[in-house]
């Protein structure tokens, strides 16, 4: 896939979350909870954001963010804003399992531009599985967002 690379200013996110620290593969079991806890009543596209990541085990520190409105009901899940951000952004369509492509294709434009990127960086579920539906998973549609340091 030939990915584009595009330069962003994020607004800030009002968002129900939950902590959550373990394999990432895992975190799509708990992840519907924050879902409940707005009664699916969401204002944006659900993502991902990582605090910690080790690339190897595969295991991190994850924030499951739902943008909303509304005042989430069920425990472990709170609301914050997550601020406004500049970062390099990079839209991915495929399976989950080709999406290191596109992180590839981050790193390699951060160095070739010398961007320092930091985390917690975010993985958008533009399109993706439903509550009740796997879909299609080569028409999956996510956007990965690295926060550019020091803008």
């Amino acid at each position: 896939m030939d990915y584009q690379i595009e330069i962003k200013d994020i607004d800030p996110v009002r968002v129900a979350y939950m902590k959550y620290r373990g394999i990432v593969t895992d975190a799509s079991k708990v992840f519907p909870k924050v879902f409940k806890s707005i009664h699916g009543k969401t204002s944006g596209s659900p993502f991902f954001n990582y605090i910690t990541m080790n690339s190897e085990t595969k295991v991190g520190d994850i924030e499951l963010c739902v943008p909303t409105n509304e005042e989430p009901i069920g425990n472990g899940i709170e609301v914050k804003i997550l601020p406004r951000i500049k970062a390099v952004c990079v839209t991915h369509i495929g399976t989950y399992e080709t999406l290191y492509k596109a992180y590839e294709a981050i790193d390699r434009y951060s160095k070739e531009n010398v961007l320092e990127i930091s985390p917690p960086f975010r993985e958008l579920f533009i399109k993706g599985p439903g509550m009740v539906f796997k879909g299609n998973p080569e028409k999956y549609i996510t956007e990965i967002q690295f926060p550019i340091k020091g803008e």
